[in-house]
This record gives structure tokens, C-alpha cells and sequence, in this order.
């Protein structure tokens, strides 16, 4: 019974202590690991959308200086064809020509001689009304875009459509009004659709923060002028609307984030100088965060290695312990046992025996106090053998 509940007390200690040592490492290996794991999924969020960020500034002034290109490129034309027609008897002879060429390279759609009064004089092709242009202009909603000419933001006409148009004095006191089609300020717009991380997009807006262009998107349809989405109206977001009034229409650049009809967006905006047309190059949040998901698979896959990695080794660990603590039991029981064995020998009158075990610990003091004992009682039996003898031949 002894030297069953001593080795079992042994190993059951020694592995205890093992174990607990064991479990303690891998639980601050774990929480070591999880804290990475976090750090490393919480830093690629923050990577991730400042990278989104910086990048879609940087491009959506690209954008804003290819449109403001486009837009000087028209009214320089402009500005050309009314200094060709001011050197003209009959301005009228050249009007049709000249727009069947700008037509197709402007996208202008009409032109218009007016008076001082903005009465339409002489207009091609005919049927064209202008008359959401006119009404623009008689009640002041236009700027100078340059020294020679005039600004007239998005309108609309009586086809539904949205135009801009540019205004000349003409002459003494009249003036030739170009209205253009701007659906190749569109295409613009639309071609960011198409690029890398297509989920992004281009929105326009008005001098007033209306929405002239916003393209057809996974939350909404195409949106335009008719539609009059007015962007600085809390009710389509509080946190675009105060964007919109404090920085867009401002003519302030940077990025920021909003929500639009329920989905939470990041932008880069600026806006187009001379007109005060507003520019947001947007990409949602979901889409950003599908990269960073990715990211967290991946994560993940290699926090399950490493987890299968820690039970392996805390596998082997354990084995280690219980073997240790077997040996261990063994070397501490071993002499024990030898010493009870001798011990024995000596009840049952075998004084020979003797422990072999070496060592200067405890245990070695204590087979040499037995083995010491030992040859003191071989020693003891012996003197008591020879006075036994002697006294037996003294009687005789």
C-alpha cells in the first residue's frame, strides 16, 4: 500500500505542476495570439480606409480637372465661333453650319441670338425653346465664367432633360447663348464605374446642391436632375447634408463618410471651379470591407494552424510530463523501496544486503545511513557470534 501511494503521490504532483505550467503557457500563447490577431484585423481596417481615402481624393480631382478641361475646351469653341460671327454681316447664314459641326464635338444643342431683354432673336435647329435657359438667366441664376462670357448652371427644358449653357454679349447689346447637352460630361462620370474597384462611383450636383448625375447603383436608380434629390436637405442625411453646405458647395476638397438611403459611404469630393458644381467620388463601406474580410479569412485559417499547432504541442507537453513524472517517481521511490526491502532483510535475520544507490541529495544521505546501520548490526552480529563461540569453549 505504501509504495502504491507514494508513486502515485509523485506522479500525480510532478504531472500536476507540469500540467498547470503547461496550461498557463498556452493560455498566455492563446491570448498572445488572439491579441495579434485582433491588432492585425483592426490595423488593416484603418490601413484599408486610409488608403480608400487618399485614393479617392486623389482621383476625384482628377475627375474635377478633366471635367473643368472639357468645360474650357467648349467655351474657348464658343468664344471662337461669337468672335467669328461678330466680323459677319449676316450672323444667321452661319448659324446652321456651325452648329452641325459643334453639335457632334460640343454636344451643343442648340444656339440662340437673344436681345438685351433675352428675347430670342434668331434660334437653330428649330423647335428649340430655350426657354429653361432664358428663364435661368432672367431671374439672375447665372456667373461669369471668364471676362467675355457667362455661366448658366443645370436647367431644365420641356424635354425633362438637364443642360447648361454659356452666354456671350454679342455685338451692342445682344447676346448669343450656346446651350449644351451635357451628356459628355456624363460619359465622365460614368467611366468611373468601369475602372478598379468598380463598386465606386462619380455624383454631380448643382451650384445649389441638387443632384444633376447619380448613376445607377445596387441601392438606387439613376438619378437626375428631374428627379430634384437636394443633397443639402437633411432628410436625405443629416451628415451630407451639413458636408454639402460646410465643405462641397464650398469649394472645399477632402473625404469624408455619410449614409444615402441606408448605406453607409466613403467620399472624396471637391468641386469644379467656375460653375460650383459639386463633385463626390463615392465607394461603400461593404465594399471596402469585403477586402478586409478577406483579410480575416485568412487571419483566421492561420489562427486555426497555430491553434492546431498549440494542442500538438500541448499534446507532447503533457506526454512529457507524465513520462518525467514517472521517472521522477521512480528515481525517489526506488531506493525507498530498497531501503524498506533491507530493512526486511534485517527483520528476517539477513544482514548482507545492501542499497546501491549514489547520489548526494537526501536520498543518498539516507541509503548511506541504512548501509551504515547495516554494517554496524553485521558488525554488532558478528562480535556477538565470536564472544558466543568463545564462551561455548570456555565451558567445555
Amino acid at each position: 500500500m505504501f509504495k502504491k501511494s507514494i508513486r502515485t503521490k509523485i506522479v500525480a504532483y510532478t504531472f500536476s505542476i507540469m500540467l498547470i505550467v503547461s496550461v498557463l503557457f498556452s493560455l498566455i500563447s492563446l491570448y498572445n495570439l488572439f491579441s495579434l490577431r485582433s491588432f492585425f484585423i483592426n490595423s488593416s481596417k484603418n490601413v484599408f480606409a486610409i488608403q480608400a481615402n487618399h485614393y479617392l481624393e486623389d482621383e476625384v480631382k482628377s475627375y474635377a480637372r478633366i471635367i473643368e478641361a472639357n468645360l474650357n475646351i467648349k467655351e474657348k469653341m464658343c468664344a471662337s465661333t461669337v468672335n467669328f460671327l461678330s466680323n459677319a454681316k449676316d450672323p444667321t447664314k452661319y448659324i446652321p453650319n456651325i452648329y452641325t459641326v459643334t453639335s457632334r464635338d460640343l454636344n451643343i444643342k442648340g444656339i440662340a441670338m437673344l436681345d438685351k431683354n433675352f428675347s430670342i432673336i434668331y434660334s437653330y435647329p428649330k423647335g428649340a425653346t430655350f426657354e429653361g435657359a432664358i428663364n435661368q438667366i432672367k431671374a439672375g441664376e447665372y456667373k461669369r465664367f471668364s471676362n467675355n462670357d457667362y455661366f448658366v448652371d443645370f436647367y431644365l427644358e420641356k424635354d425633362k432633360n438637364a443642360y447648361f449653357s454659356f452666354l456671350f454679349p454679342f455685338k451692342d447689346e445682344g447676346y448669343i447663348l450656346f446651350e449644351i447637352d451635357p451628356s459628355g460630361i456624363f460619359s465622365i462620370l460614368q467611366s468611373a464605374q468601369i475602372r478598379p474597384m468598380s463598386d465606386k462611383y462619380l455624383w454631380m450636383t448643382d451650384h445649389k446642391g441638387v443632384l444633376v448625375f447619380d448613376p445607377k447603383v445596387k441601392e438606387h436608380p439613376l438619378i437626375t436632375l428631374k428627379d430634384h434629390v437636394d443633397l443639402t436637405n437633411p432628410e436625405n442625411g443629416d451628415k451630407l447634408a451639413y458636408l454639402m453646405r460646410n465643405f462641397i458647395l464650398k469649394g472645399k476638397t477632402g473625404t469624408s463618410s455619410y449614409t444615402f438611403r441606408g448605406v453607409e459611404k466613403y467620399v472624396g469630393y471637391t468641386s469644379i471651379p467656375k460653375t460650383g458644381w459639386g463633385l463626390g467620388l463615392t465607394l461603400p463601406i461593404n465594399s471596402l470591407m469585403e477586402d478586409v474580410t478577406r483579410l480575416n479569412k485568412q487571419i483566421n485559417s492561420k489562427t486555426i494552424l497555430m491553434l492546431g499547432i498549440f494542442s500538438f504541442f500541448s499534446v507532447i507537453t503533457i506526454l512529457i510530463a507524465l513520462f518525467f513524472s514517472m521517472w521522477a517517481s521512480n528515481k525517489i521511490v526506488k531506493p525507498i523501496l530498497d531501503a524498506t526491502n533491507t530493512i526486511n532483510s534485517i527483520i528476517m535475520g539477513d544482514v548482507s544486503k545492501r542499497i546501491t544507490y549514489e547520489s548526494n541529495d537526501e536520498l543518498g544521505e539516507l541509503v548511506k545511513s541504512v548501509n551504515n546501520l547495516m554494517d554496524a548490526l553485521a558488525q554488532t552480529l558478528a562480535n556477538l557470534g565470536d564472544i558466543t563461540l568463545k564462551k561455548e569453549s570456555e565451558d567445555d
